[in-house]
């Protein structure tokens, strides 16, 4: 079965966001939409990516809180911030 864009973004930010700074012991990690934009070669996919982030399943999948949005809530210089737990 193919793997929805949504679950594609929220894996691929786990492994190369989240786990790395969980494994440093780091505490808190920021991840700005346009990053994973260029990353993942995603263009014209901001409220695919923005969405994949900001729902509870990518807090459950990650095992994070997310505690704050900066920025337009699906743009490139959108930020949200978790808390890893």
């Amino acid at each position: 079965m193919k793997e929805t864009l949504a679950n594609e973004i929220r894996k691929y930010c786990n492994e190369t966001r989240i786990i790395p700074a969980r494994t440093k012991g780091e505490k808190i990690v920021k991840i700005r939409a346009g990053d994973i934009r260029d990353e993942m070669n995603l263009k014209n996919k901001m409220p695919a990516i923005c969405g994949a982030l900001q729902a509870l399943k990518f807090e459950t999948y990650a095992n994070v809180k997310r505690t704050s949005i900066e920025g337009p809530g699906s743009g490139v210089n959108c930020i949200m911030t978790f808390e890893i737990l």
